[in-house]
């Protein structure tokens, strides 16, 4: 049976087509939906990214990785959430979050959405 993402997965995938200020190209990246809605072949994923996100660190729309003990470092995107359809973006799954980014991500995700 092929790999199905879940709420909480790292994966790489690729992020183009993109366009903007969007991030580009292969990336980690957090799935923030669950494998019920998934299994349709989209999924939200936050990008996980190691350039400098000044901008997105000022208005507290990343969540970092460090110090979170697994090996995928970086920060994860919330303002940059997308609907992906991951069967045609060469997904691979990495490691599972911690329960706390997850909660931190959904919150910062959340607040964007129904500020």
């Amino acid at each position: 049976m092929p790999y199905v993402p879940s709420r909480g997965d790292i994966v790489h995938l690729q992020f183009d087509p993109s366009a903007g200020r969007e991030v580009k190209g292969p990336h980690f990246g957090l799935v923030l939906s669950g494998k019920v809605f998934n299994q349709q072949g989209l999924a939200m994923i936050c990008p996980i990214s190691q350039g400098s996100a000044a901008g997105a660190r000022t208005y507290g729309t990343v969540v970092t990785l460090i110090g979170s003990g697994i090996d995928t470092q970086g920060a994860v995107h919330c303002h940059q959430l997308k609907a992906l359809d991951w069967r045609t973006h060469n997904i691979r799954h990495k490691e599972k979050a911690p329960a706390v980014v997850m909660d931190e991500v959904m919150a910062r995700v959340e607040a964007i959405l129904f500020e």
